[in-house]
């Protein structure tokens, strides 16, 4: 991308070269969350199209976090993408209507 090109908003496609290039899969997207295979961690787009939030699932292995997190920020970056780790996320089964709700919890763990 060029820089003088403006980031769209909700960039799905710079979000997946991103992912992709890191060897990671996208599994789902809905509106802004999109959502990596093995449910480790999810990037969330924000209000304006260069701001992506990071959250891990709380889960996920806290020893790899910090060498995931670097990664998707570094190769953000080349996207011209700006990744903050912003928390986790927990994912309960809602099994009356079969659907999922996401909680976000702000603060890493």
């Amino acid at each position: 991308m060029k820089p003088q090109q403006a980031i769209p908003y909700r960039p799905l496609g710079l979000v997946k070269n991103l992912v992709e290039g890191l060897g990671f899969t996208i599994s789902h997207c809905y509106e802004e969350l999109v959502f990596i295979e093995h449910n480790a961690f999810l990037l969330r787009m924000e209000e304006t199209g260069e701001k992506v939030s990071l959250f891990f699932n709380d889960e996920s292995d806290t020893d790899k976090r910090p060498g995931i997190a670097e990664a998707i920020q570094q190769e953000g970056k080349k996207q011209q993408l700006e990744i903050t780790q912003a928390g986790t996320y927990k994912m309960k089964a809602n099994e009356s209507d079969g659907t999922i709700a996401i909680e976000f919890v702000d603060s890493l763990q």
